[in-house]
């Protein structure tokens, strides 16, 4: 696995939408982020919302566009342009991502 990270309030805000973030697969992650949205997408993303000991607290798999979603608990969140061929992260899981 390959990550970006979007540290600033910008690039959380611009995340996926910008075309050229994650465009091979990578996954972003959107540093102190409780909650994300899809307006503007084109594509399905996969999400999941990770705690600071890097818990999963929910994931998502091919979340559609024009949604809107939140996690108090959240100290990071994982998106990734949908890919159904691929494992994603489960609720509960632990993983070697702590903030």
């Amino acid at each position: 696995m390959r990550f970006e990270f979007a540290i600033s309030m910008v690039a959380r805000m611009k995340g996926l939408l910008d075309a050229s973030v994650c465009d091979r697969g990578e996954i972003l992650v959107l540093i102190a982020c409780k909650s994300i949205h899809t307006f503007g997408m084109k594509e399905s993303i996969d999400v999941a919302f990770i705690d600071r000991h890097g818990r999963v607290l929910e994931a998502i798999r091919g979340l559609p566009p024009r949604r809107f979603l939140a996690c108090k608990k959240a100290a990071c969140t994982l998106e990734r342009r949908s890919m159904t061929h691929e494992l994603w992260f489960e609720q509960g899981e632990t993983i070697g991502l702590a903030v």
